[in-house]
């Protein structure tokens, strides 16, 4: 038994934006924007954001895991709550234990590595989820519109046997500006690409990577990958002041998903332990005024991970969006006119929510400990025998269910036309009737086999209040 870490996972919305889309609804005022018009880019639905996807990337990290977290940390640049724990929220939504500790890290692309920093040095016997996830916005026509990606990953640390290790770690703190954003702004503002590369890059990586390798006693030849969340250009040009082999930098992941921001290094490491060997050396990079890099090191424990925990799954499962007005509407950008049906008042009673909120965030049910059917939610009477008091809280979060019957309303309001919702019936009897997410029009059929996601329920635009629920989802692909 030691310490290191102990699984990973990673989250990537099903929805990419195709490129040459944006490309070409700009054409007319930024037709530079064609040269960058190239695969896709991961969009988030309009009913996700940082949060869910971190819940996501949390649980394909702990699936099949066992093991009591006793530390939650969400590294994110775009939390939706200024003033409320959104990562108390998650723990909730992971059926993490009452006294797990939650916290909230942001103010830098850097923040997820900074913290695989103090944790793959920190000896510990406690355990602690790193969740990273960005679901950042873009000006339209800009260049990030083109490079940007929304996703999450996850990493475990804790005593056990780990699947890698870290052997050393460094981080330089330069106030360096190569893009910032205001706390009421809704856009980076990136300067020139030259000069982040040239003053940036070239100057502070190669002094961050010596001193993690010399942390770790190993030399630049032994590192098998390089994970650095930059432009192919800019890799190279690091490559090059590390007079290291541009080969061994892992793919960005720049042709189907986008940079995801704060999530992105730990996205590419998850990436790069799919394919990994036992004993093989990643260096992960982080930058952004300053750099981090850790060296980690695998074990023969990897492989009983590889297959079901990552990307690619993700990846792979994806719904091609071609329509620029139907992306701009999702992210909030264009203001389509649904009509009155629209106009409707959310305004969430917080205190039957703080009552429920355990049943609601973790999709807590009852199984009735007399006669073991399941119900949703939680009632004093058993529907089938009519047991009193015997209800003992089940997840149903976990379980795939069928499809009873369902509607696609196109009348009823929704961001993303058509409302599909119905009734869908889990094992040992239980059945909700539930909001369907991620379907495309005349997917969902009678009998269909679900998943269920968490997701933004609703707005509340006059008080800005959010609410999360569950939903059903089309199946994941169980190989890439």
């Amino acid at each position: 038994m030691s310490y290191g870490i102990l699984s990973f996972g990673a989250y990537v919305p099903t929805m990419r934006l195709a490129r040459s889309a944006i490309a070409e609804a700009v054409a007319w005022a930024v037709p530079s924007l064609k040269g960058l018009a190239k695969g896709e880019r991961a969009v988030a639905n309009w009913d996700e954001d940082s949060l869910t996807l971190a819940v996501e990337a949390g649980r394909d990290c702990l699936s099949g895991i066992d093991a009591t977290i006793d530390n939650l940390q969400l590294a994110s640049t775009t939390v939706p709550f200024a003033d409320r724990s959104n990562s108390g929220v998650i723990a909730d939504a992971l059926l993490l234990p009452e006294g797990v500790t939650t916290e909230d890290l942001g103010g830098s692309r850097r923040a997820a590595t900074s913290a695989l920093v103090r944790l793959g040095l920190t000896q510990s016997s406690r355990s602690t989820l790193l969740l990273a996830a960005d679901c950042r916005e873009t000006k339209p026509g800009s260049t990030q519109e083109m490079n940007y990606g929304h996703g999450a990953a996850a990493i475990l640390f804790g005593t056990g046997e780990p699947i890698a290790i870290v052997t050393g770690a460094a981080s330089l703190h330069d106030d360096f500006i190569d893009q910032y954003r205001e706390a009421n702004i809704d856009f980076d503002y990136a300067l020139e690409e030259r000069w982040v590369r040239d003053e940036g890059y070239n100057k502070l990586v190669p002094k961050v990577v010596r001193a993690a390798l010399a942390n770790a006693k190993l030399d630049l030849s032994e590192i098998h990958r390089f994970v650095l969340p930059t432009s192919a250009a800019t890799a190279k040009g690091v490559a090059k002041a590390l007079k290291a082999d541009p080969e061994r930098f892992s793919d960005p992941l720049s042709a189907n998903c986008g940079d995801c921001g704060a999530a992105h290094p730990l996205l590419m490491l998850a990436h790069a332990l799919e394919t990994a060997v036992p004993g093989e050396k990643i260096l992960v990079i982080g930058f952004g005024q300053g750099a981090d890099a850790i060296v980690i090191e695998t074990t023969a424990h990897l492989a009983n991970l590889q297959g079901t925990h990552g990307p690619q799954r993700y990846l792979a499962q994806k719904r091609l969006c071609k329509n620029y007005t139907m992306f701009l509407s999702l992210r909030n950008q264009l203001d389509i006119d649904f009509g009155i049906r629209s106009e409707r008042d959310n305004r969430t009673s917080q205190s039957a929510s703080y009552r429920r909120r355990k049943d609601i965030t973790g999709m807590i049910g009852g199984r009735c400990s007399a006669c073991n059917t399941l119900q949703f939610p939680r009632a004093q009477l058993c529907v089938k025998c009519s047991a009193v008091d015997t209800q003992v809280g089940t997840s149903l979060s976990g379980l795939t269910g069928r499809v009873k019957s369902y509607t696609e309303d196109w009348l009823a309001y929704t961001p993303l036309p058509p409302y599909i919702y119905g009734n869908v019936e889990f094992e040992d009897g239980a059945n909700c009737m539930l909001e369907f997410t991620d379907f495309d029009p005349g997917q969902v059929k009678v009998d269909s086999t679900v998943r269920l996601v968490f997701r933004i329920k609703d707005f509340d635009a006059k008080r800005h209040f959010r609410r999360y629920f569950w939903k059903p989802a089309p199946l994941l692909n169980t190989k890439p």
